[in-house]
């Protein structure tokens, strides 16, 4: 006995005419019908339907945040702000006391009429700023925590002012430059380089100077700057370290990972690089 059931493609199921859903479609709505009815002859015929406009909406994360500068005091992107991709930086966080404080607030007022502003965050920078994936946050962080526990801690010096500007040449910064003992600054760098490296990101320049900015101005200003204005800024950060040596010196015991509005700690060694 065959006990296999067949069942036909036409003589067992409603066809779309005897189908009373169908036909309460046609009487209601006769447009959505003659839609609905050509739709059912293109997918029977095997063609790609086009996907309706409030569905693409819904995947349109990989695309360009337009930029406007007037949210960021004036400020323009180094690169374009694309969704998905996190601003990540690594550097070592300097928290001023009020003494420094006061002594940044006299450097920017030597400038005028330029229209320097302080820096709301101090650090001294171990790497470029780079975008990264949100996947790679936590693989990266891990790795560059591993290379930094085998890193001393240091002492680094402040000593005295320069002007900067980034690489787009939109912003200028006034900086006080740092140095450590060795090569123990150079060897930091050189753990981030690694470990941006495996992710093909951009590598700290190649003969970096260490300095911790203070102030920041749109656009190029140095050739707006005279050399008795420079002489001026060396001479009250000269004063202050005289009058306050312990303002020189300030201690390194970790790095910081900024990814996004999120920092990751990068401890170091409990030995010293100072020999």
């Amino acid at each position: 006995m065959n006990c296999l059931v067949q069942y036909s493609d036409s003589e067992d199921e409603l066809s779309d005419k005897e189908d009373p859903d169908y036909i309460g479609m046609k009487r209601k709505n006769p447009t959505n019908f003659k839609v609905c009815t050509e739709n059912n002859k293109k997918l029977r015929s095997g063609e790609i339907l086009p996907l309706p406009d409030s569905i693409k909406t819904l995947f349109s994360s990989g695309k360009n945040r337009e930029d406007n500068p007037e949210v960021h005091e004036g400020r323009i992107r180094s690169f374009e702000h694309l969704e998905g991709n996190w601003a990540t930086h690594v550097g070592v966080s300097y928290d001023p006391d009020e003494r420094m404080i006061e002594l940044i607030d006299e450097l920017l007022k030597c400038l005028r009429p330029l229209e320097f502003k302080p820096m709301k965050d101090l650090h001294l920078s171990l790497s470029r700023t780079v975008a990264i994936r949100h996947h790679w946050i936590q693989p990266l962080t891990d790795r560059l925590q591993r290379r930094f526990k085998l890193l001393p801690k240091t002492c680094c010096e402040i000593s005295s002012v320069k002007l900067y500007t980034n690489d787009e040449k939109t912003r200028t910064f006034l900086s006080l430059t740092v140095s450590a003992p060795g090569d123990i600054l150079q060897q930091y760098t050189k753990a981030v380089d690694e470990c941006f490296e495996e992710y093909k990101l951009p590598k700290y320049y190649e003969n970096p100077s260490f300095h911790i900015s203070i102030g920041w101005c749109l656009k190029d200003v140095i050739p707006q700057i005279s050399e008795e204005t420079l002489n001026k800024l060396q001479d009250l950060v000269d004063n202050a370290m005289e009058e306050y040596p312990e303002l020189r010196l300030f201690a390194v015991e970790e790095a910081i990972c900024k990814s996004g509005n999120k920092q990751f700690p990068l401890p170091l060694s409990d030995f010293t690089g100072d020999g």
